[in-house]
């Protein structure tokens, strides 16, 4: 309207001017339809033109247990201390045990003996995880996985008739191809504990070394009460040529039967009465015989010494 009026009084292109430059900005600024630079920018950052917008998501590869036609026992350390309980730290030096593989094969499972810990703990998480590593603990090839949770422990420990503060055996299945080369040492490292605490697991463990081709991060002469399991896929049994047919039937002892370990104050117990009597039958061989007391004291030997011989036959 205000164009046409200044038309019909023929008023100088020169005033209209100013007029006209506001009205073309507005309708350039509306009429393109485009977004402000800034949100451009935005735009390319959050989605490249090179990579499509609908990429899924990466998924974790979950491991499996491996696929063995036979398992059999490898290593194993059954004495513990009485009243002596140790854990799992996820911080390096405090979270590892060490063995030293009897057998060619796959890691299938360790055994620990042990109890739950405590529920409610400011220290104590309700799991752990980690991997095992061949020579050290600290560095190499991650081989494998494995995780055992408290709830885990409790149910298994019942399975054996056990409360969840009374010691048992404890399964810790591993994940994953985990090779075993007879003579290599391997180390059964923690890499987290959940709920952000720093320790999981009450397990049994020795002094004085009684298993010297492994320790435990407490101390070099301390060894945890342990079974390491090896398997054979039917590759490898091939490899070794064994057949199917020799194995079929061959079964691994059930954990519910497994012997339980024995206390070092125990076997104490048990040498130091032994060394005794014969010292003090050296010292009275001239003494008057009793056949009586003779008879008495030979039968107490004989049966200290065969439930001796029950308990460590395997230990000489």
């Amino acid at each position: 309207m205000q164009l046409a009026c200044l038309h019909v009084n023929k008023v100088s292109p020169l005033k209209i001017f100013p007029y006209i430059l506001p009205l073309l900005a507005i309708i350039c600024l509306f009429g393109c339809g485009e977004e402000p630079s800034s949100q451009k920018e935005n735009i390319v950052d959050n989605q490249p033109s090179d990579v499509p917008v609908d990429i899924p998501a990466v998924e974790s590869i979950k491991l499996s247990p491996p696929n063995v036609i036979v398992e059999e026992l490898d290593q194993s350390q059954e004495f513990y201390k009485e009243q002596h309980t140790t854990s799992f730290s996820y911080v390096r030096r405090k979270n590892w045990t060490s063995y030293t593989a009897g057998k060619n094969g796959l890691l299938t499972k360790i055994l620990l003996f042990g109890k739950a810990n405590l529920l409610e703990s400011p220290h104590y998480g309700l799991s752990m995880g980690g991997f095992v590593r061949a020579k050290t603990p600290d560095s190499g090839p991650k081989l494998g996985e494995w995780n055992i949770s408290r709830e885990e422990i409790v149910s298994q420990l019942s399975s054996q008739g056990l409360q969840p503060r009374q010691a048992g055996w404890i399964t810790i299945q591993m994940l994953g191809d985990i090779p075993q080369v007879k003579g290599v040492q391997y180390f059964l490292v923690c890499d987290y504990i959940t709920e952000g605490k720093a320790w999981f697991g009450e397990f049994a463990f020795a002094e004085a070394n009684p298993y010297t081709a492994g320790s435990h991060w407490l101390n070099p002469n301390h060894d945890l009460v342990m079974r390491t399991y090896v398997g054979k896929t039917d590759e490898l049994l091939k490899d070794m040529q064994i057949g199917s047919y020799d194995i079929i039937g061959k079964n691994t002892q059930s954990e519910d039967s497994l012997p339980a370990p024995i206390s070092q104050d125990l076997k104490k117990s048990f040498q130091e009465p032994t060394q005794i009597q014969k010292n003090n039958s050296s010292n009275n061989d001239n003494s008057p015989v009793n056949p009586q007391e003779n008879t008495t004291k030979e039968a107490n030997t004989t049966d200290k010494k065969s439930m001796f011989d029950r308990l460590f036959k395997n230990k000489k």
